[in-house]
């Protein structure tokens, strides 16, 4: 008899954090799910752990060689039983309620797609250092924070339906790290829906040995190579370069001039109604993702035409006054406070 979910989790020399983490997802109290764990050619005693636990869930695969954690998902997806897919990664732990919470969600939405939920962020030792909290109110959230470049829903705790994703040929290898937010950004484009469970249901480790910071230049090439496509899907063959700079707050690379600033608010309010358009969007999916992207961006390139006539310096003190983070010295601060408040 089939599962009703699978939970997904690539191994590659993950020993030192293992036993916690399987340990979490044995220990969940819903039942009717099986474990599928791939090694990926691990060469540390990471096989040698896995074999220790004798659990009927556990479905154990080797592979003769390193492919990567992107192939292996791919792989694990095509050899799921499950209907609904649990993405976890082997230096986290899972809370126990993490899968009966999240498939009780997806059972009574049915156009959910992908769910993720809160995360606490543990440190080496597992001590939390902060929480990560999102709220998707609607289809609008999913797609704002896609258009923003931001991932919408955070992998380590995503749980998905499995025929949705393959129908959309799983994971892109060639994205790497930001396999993850290709894969949502075309989820977004084909209007299947997101959402978060506003549970924490995942303690998410944080450590130097992570990928995403061991390859952190790769990985904000890739995600913004996958950005791009998604903003060209709605714009095709024209110019996004500084569209593409606004939704992804870089100032540094424009000059914001009173006439730019106003270009700018036209194509991008343009560029919205494109996509309000070609989705179909509700009027509260079109508002949602709206304010989505205001509260990212500010509102500066929205009230620039209202105040168009106004001395270029008023203009401009009005404008980064609307939209702060444009303020590359204040972000910077920003940037500081948050990594400082995280170390503590």
């Amino acid at each position: 008899m089939k599962p009703t979910i699978t939970v997904l989790t690539t191994i590659y020399n993950g020993s030192l954090y293992l036993e916690k983490a399987i340990e979490s997802i044995l220990n969940q109290t819903f039942s009717d799910f099986d474990f599928l764990i791939i090694d990926d050619a691990s060469t540390d005693n990471s096989v040698e752990i896995i074999k220790s636990y004798n659990d009927h869930r556990i479905v154990f695969i080797q592979n003769s060689k390193n492919i990567g954690q992107v192939a292996s998902l791919n792989k694990g997806l095509k050899i799921a039983k499950g209907k609904y897919i649990a993405r976890f990664d082997q230096d986290d732990v899972c809370l126990p309620k993490r899968l009966e919470e999240q498939y009780d969600f997806l059972a009574s939405h049915q156009r959910i797609s992908i769910i993720s939920s809160w995360e606490y962020v543990i440190d080496s030792e597992g001590n939390k250092i902060r929480e990560a909290k999102r709220c998707l109110d609607n289809y609008g959230a999913f797609l704002g924070y896609t258009l923003l470049g931001l991932c919408p829903v955070w992998h380590p705790s995503v749980m998905f339906v499995k025929d949705d994703i393959l129908k959309l040929n799983c994971y892109d290898i060639s994205y790497g790290l930001s396999a993850d937010y290709e894969l949502w950004s075309r989820i977004a484009i084909k209007r299947l829906g997101g959402s978060v469970v506003e549970k924490f249901h995942l303690l998410q480790r944080e450590h130097n040995q992570r990928q995403s910071i061991l390859r952190n230049d790769d990985q904000a090439f890739s995600s913004l190579r996958a950005h791009k496509n998604a903003i060209n899907f709605f714009i095709g063959d024209q110019n996004i370069d500084d569209i593409l700079t606004v939704l992804t707050v870089r100032s540094e690379a424009i000059y914001f001039s009173k006439s730019n600033i106003i270009d700018i608010s036209k194509n991008l309010y343009n560029f919205l109604d494109k996509v309000n358009t070609m989705q179909k969007l509700t009027i509260s999916e079109f508002a949602t993702m709206r304010k989505t992207i205001h509260h990212r961006i500010g509102y500066g390139f929205m009230l620039a035409p209202l105040i168009i006539l106004l001395p270029n310096t008023l203009f401009k003190v009005i404008f980064y006054l609307a939209s702060p983070m444009y303020i590359i010295s204040l972000r910077k601060a920003f940037i500081g406070i948050r990594s400082f408040i995280g170390k503590l």
